[in-house]
């Protein structure tokens, strides 16, 4: 019977130990390996890449520091340091770290890529060369973060090559079919490419394919405020904020075109909608101050002409509503 119940006991004890080391998190078990070997780079890239998932940028800063000093050409090291440094700001050591990456390795895809992103972001002359490049070694292919740095660069005819690209591979992409129906609808003077029909296309195949999409009514109703249609923008900007009532800048822009509309109650209604999801959006007190003066509800004015003042005292709007 004693022999029995400590059996018993054993089998507790061992399923005890079990439960423990199944409820080990991934920190844990690659703490182990590290205990055993301080050296292994790959648990030291695995724990660096865990903690800059979680947000925890110093902590896996200084894990990648150690796997960099001993594996100081490792392309995967290389790459991480890059973008925890560039996590953390310090982007003049992302740059080492990628550029080492690609003298190692120049058809590294992933570094070269970095830094390619990196040079256009900081508008350095060589962004346009190094998507080029990183082109010519991909197969013709770049991500769609450099297809935006080319259309600010208003490239947009390069822009359109690549979105293509993309579409061929995967005709129902969302994202090149959303560049593709805003490269078409900006109406900057230089763009060869504007282009109301083509836009419309686009605009209206994202609308099928991905119904809830926001972002689609919002750059759709931006399209038709452009074109001065406040009416049919409003229309498009309200499914839009249906389905993200948490957006200050649709309401923003119902409110603006409605003001256009000379609907001063119901403009009103958005732009305080829009102050009640952020009440520092010094913009939707301006218009809302604007809405009443046009409205006649002059002290209601001057209310929001103060809080404009509040949030910006040398705001010269509002210093002028405040004048007449």
């Amino acid at each position: 019977m004693k022999f029995f119940f400590f059996f018993i006991i054993l089998i507790i004890y061992s399923c005890q130990i079990n439960s423990t080391k199944n409820h080990q998190s991934p920190i844990d078990s690659l703490n182990v390996v590290l205990t055993n070997d301080p050296n292994d780079v790959d648990a030291l890239v695995q724990k660096s890449k865990i903690l800059l998932e979680s947000g925890n940028y110093i902590e896996a800063k200084n894990v990648i520091d150690k796997a960099y000093k001993i594996f100081k050409n490792d392309m995967s090291v290389l790459f991480l340091r890059g973008e925890i440094y560039f996590k953390l700001n310090k982007t003049s050591i992302s740059k080492k770290s990628w550029e080492r990456c690609i003298s190692n390795d120049p058809n590294n895809i992933p570094c070269r890529e970095k830094l390619t992103n990196l040079y256009c972001l900081v508008r350095d002359k060589d962004c346009l060369n190094m998507i080029d490049t990183l082109s010519k070694i991909n197969q013709g292919m770049i991500s769609f973060d450099l297809i935006s740095h080319l259309r600010e660069l208003k490239k947009y005819a390069k822009s359109i090559k690549y979105l293509e690209a993309h579409l061929e591979k995967k005709p129902n992409s969302r994202e090149a079919l959303s560049l593709l129906s805003l490269i078409h609808s900006d109406t900057t003077l230089n763009n060869a490419h504007y282009d109301e029909e083509l836009a419309e296309i686009f605009f209206k195949k994202i609308i099928e394919l991905y119904p809830d999409y926001f972002q689609v009514y919002y750059n759709y109703g931006m399209f038709y405020q452009n074109k001065n249609d406040f009416i049919e923008a409003v229309k498009i900007y309200k499914v839009g904020a249906e389905i993200d009532k948490e957006s200050k800048y649709i309401n923003y822009n119902i409110g603006f075109c409605l003001l256009k509309l000379e609907l001063y109650d119901e403009s009103v209604s958005y732009f305080t909608r829009s102050i009640e999801i952020d009440n520092s959006f010094l913009l939707a007190f301006h218009g809302r101050a604007y809405a009443y003066t046009l409205n006649k509800e002059y002290d209601l004015a001057d209310a929001d002409w103060k809080n404009c003042l509040m949030l910006n005292p040398s705001y010269i709007p509002a210093l002028e509503g405040l004048s007449e």
